[in-house]
Formats: C-alpha cells, structure tokens, sequence
C-alpha cells in the first residue's frame, strides 16, 4: 500500500477518535459543573436549614418573652387592683377625719341652756354627753361663749382630766359645717 493511502485513511480515523475523545470530554466537565451545582445546591440547602433552626430558636425565645410579658401583665393588674383598693381604703378614711373635725349644727337654745347651767351640773352633762356622742358635745362646747365653756371645762377637769383633754383638742382641731352643705 502506498503510504499516502494510508495518511489518507488514517487521517479521517484519528479525527474520528479525536472527536469521539472530545464528545466524551464534554460530559465530563458538565459532570463537574453539576457537581459544581450540586455542591452550591447542598450549601444553599445548609444554609436554609441552619435559618430555620434560627428562626425556630427565635420564635421560642419569643414565646418565653410574651409568656413573661403575660406574667408580668398580670402582676400588675393584681397590683394596680390591690392600690385602687388601698386608695379608696385611704380616700374613706380620710373623709371620716374630715368628717371628724366638722362640727354638727346645734340648735342655739341646746347651747344657751348649757350656758345657763351651774357649771358643775353643766360639766356633769357634757361628760354624759360625750360618752354617748363626742361630736355633739364637741359642737356644743365650741357654740358656747368662750367664757361660759371654760367655767364648764373648768369644773370637767377635775372630773375627767382625759375627757376634758379629748373635747379641748376636737374643739380645737374641728370647724363649724358650712351652711352651703
């Protein structure tokens, strides 16, 4: 055979195997791709499931936080409820004091009586009296002339040393109800 017959069927065989080389080439670098892919695939996936860990360790701290929030809620509902309890507790009481140190009206011939009594029997009465009702004797002894009472405290004295002090301090501390009331 001559030898450029030969180059003439060798030829076109290398290139065959040439490209059929190539062509089996290609799927190997497009393996690699797709494993390049695959890669990239498996760390996005990796990356989506580490979110949601944090995501789900985020909502349990929330709920631990609002269920705190709800403790804390409720607490001071209680305490808002025990303080309007304690206040209206305080509001009463103060009333009753100022209630304590408002005289009552007597009618003025009640007080000319007491002024015209022995100032011993007149003791005598608003001792009575004040046992049974403080507030009464407390307004009479302050509607009296300031020179009458102190003859009728003079001679309470010696009978009652506490009471006189009693009535001497809620005449002083008291004041006459306004006639608007």
């Amino acid at each position: 055979m001559n030898p450029r017959y030969l180059l003439w069927i060798s030829a076109p065989m290398v290139l065959s195997v040439g490209v059929i080389w190539l062509s089996a080439q290609e799927p190997k670098g497009e393996t690699k791709g797709a494993i390049a892919e695959g890669v990239r695939v498996a760390e996005l996936a990796s990356q989506l499931q580490n979110r949601e860990k944090a995501l789900t360790q985020r909502e349990l701290d929330l709920k631990q936080l609002e269920q705190r929030l709800n403790t804390l809620q409720a607490t001071l509902d209680r305490e808002r409820a025990e303080l309007a309890t304690r206040e209206k507790t305080v509001q009463e009481a103060l009333a009753k004091v100022e209630n304590l140190k408002v005289r009552p009206a007597i009618d003025p011939q009640i007080i000319r009586t007491y002024e015209a009594m022995d100032p011993a029997a007149g003791a005598q009465a608003i001792k009575e009296l004040a046992g049974q009702n403080m507030e009464v004797a407390v307004a009479l002894l302050a509607g009296m002339a300031p020179k009458k009472a102190g003859k009728l405290m003079d001679q309470l004295a010696p009978l009652d040393a506490k009471l006189a002090g009693r009535l001497t301090e809620r005449v002083g501390m008291s004041r006459p109800k306004d006639p608007a009331n």
